[in-house]
């Protein structure tokens, strides 16, 4: 049995967290198809250091003291944390060293066969640091760590971690073409490998009967982080045309993020009494919220914290039957085939965006046609089966 310790930022700090669990689903289905993974993942406050999550081991390192002062990891996310606070910021060399160091003590104890770094920077740099002539290193890229960091310090690490790697794994072509572009010089080493959908849990079904307070309203919704990249802030203002037209619409967002106070403002300047902020939702949770939505949209921009690299919240929404939208930037642009399996609209444009919910909102045939065809393409292309099949086979070619 080959082992692999998996480094990541972002993991479930505990049982139905509203972290996204991305990489706990990757990793717990790669132990159950016979490969040891060990995941070493940031410290929480009321997270276990060490603890099994189903086939799954995973340590956690602390990176600050006091440790309610460990403001770098989670919440919006690394970047978004950075930018906004002080302490974030602060925390970074210790987040850093730490990570570093209870790497290389389980690499120690463990002796793995392969390092499995989830994000070029900080993870991909930790594990090029850490790689040797036993260990083997696969780096996977989600976007972030990717389209915001440009200047020559971060393309210099990019770069080496590139050059020591074995394979790279990207989650979309927009992420692919970027990597690319910039160093075309290990094209050889890039793999395409997108997250993947739990088809299992995420289907269609009939859930009327569990919201009855939104009946017969409209729905329209978003699922996601709550930072100024994913433009919840257009789809809001976009309210004000669609009420025009569907006086019974009713905006429900979820997520958590910092930039949460500018949307509630803005929905406020706009005296739009039909928006409502839900918090985050434990990810077992989110199928019911899908199934509830008419229309799911998610209006992401490029900004300076980046693209939307996949977009895996569509893929999510079109496996339980909801007719998307979605801007053409980034990695969205390649999962929704505009008219086919959703709709695509111009980024930063509000009134683009409220054009096709309404269009959404007021055609049957429509909704149908793309709730059927988003179904069948998330089946064929975005299962974890397909997803967990294509890294075993990549696991397996590292020698």
């Amino acid at each position: 049995m080959k082992t692999a310790l998996v480094l990541t930022s972002t993991f479930p700090r505990w049982k139905d967290d509203t972290t996204p669990g991305f990489v706990y689903e990757l990793s717990s289905r790669l132990a159950e198809k016979g490969t040891k993974i060990i995941v070493m993942a940031p410290h929480a406050v009321g997270a276990l250091r060490q603890e099994n999550l189903g086939h799954v081991d995973v340590h956690r390192f602390r990176y600050f003291y006091p440790y309610k002062f460990q403001k770098l990891a989670y919440g919006a996310g690394i970047i978004p944390n950075f930018k906004k606070s002080f302490a974030a910021k602060l925390n970074v060399p210790f987040f850093l060293l730490s990570e570093y160091f209870s790497a290389r003590r389980l690499i120690k104890q463990e002796n793995p066969d392969f390092i499995h770094a989830h994000w070029l920077i900080p993870q991909g740099i930790i594990g090029a640091m850490l790689k040797n002539r036993k260990t083997k290193l696969i780096v996977t890229v989600h976007g972030s760590d990717l389209f915001p960091l440009k200047n020559f310090v971060f393309k210099a690490l990019q770069r080496k971690v590139l050059k020591n790697c074995d394979f790279c794994t990207v989650n979309s072509e927009a992420t692919r073409d970027e990597l690319i572009k910039r160093f075309p010089e290990y094209q050889n080493k890039v793999r395409l490998i997108p997250m993947g959908v739990d088809t299992g849990l995420f289907v269609r079904k009939d859930i009327k009967s569990k919201f009855r307070q939104y009946r017969n309203q409209k729905i329209i919704m978003y699922v996601g982080r709550l930072n100024e990249q994913k433009g919840a802030d257009y789809l809001i203002k976009s309210l004000s045309l669609v009420n025009k037209k569907i006086p019974n619409s009713r905006l429900l967002i979820i997520g958590e993020g910092a930039y949460k106070k500018n949307l509630q403002k803005i929905a406020g300047s706009l005296n739009l009494a039909n928006v409502e902020f839900l918090g985050p939702i434990p990810h077992h949770n989110l199928p019911d919220y899908y199934n509830l939505a008419d229309v799911f949209v998610l209006p992401a921009v490029t900004s300076r914290i980046g693209t939307e690299g996949q977009g895996l919240v569509l893929a999510e929404a079109m496996a339980c039957g909801a007719c998307v939208i979605g801007t053409e930037t980034g990695g969205i642009k390649f999962l929704i085939k505009n008219n086919e399996n959703g709709l695509l609209v111009k980024e930063r444009d509000e009134n683009d965006l409220a054009e096709n919910i309404i269009k959404v909102l007021s055609g049957n045939k429509l909704r149908q046609k793309l709730s059927k065809s988003g179904i069948q393409f998330v089946k064929k292309n975005y299962s974890w089966d397909t997803i967990v099949r294509k890294f075993n086979e990549l696991y397996k070619q590292l020698k």
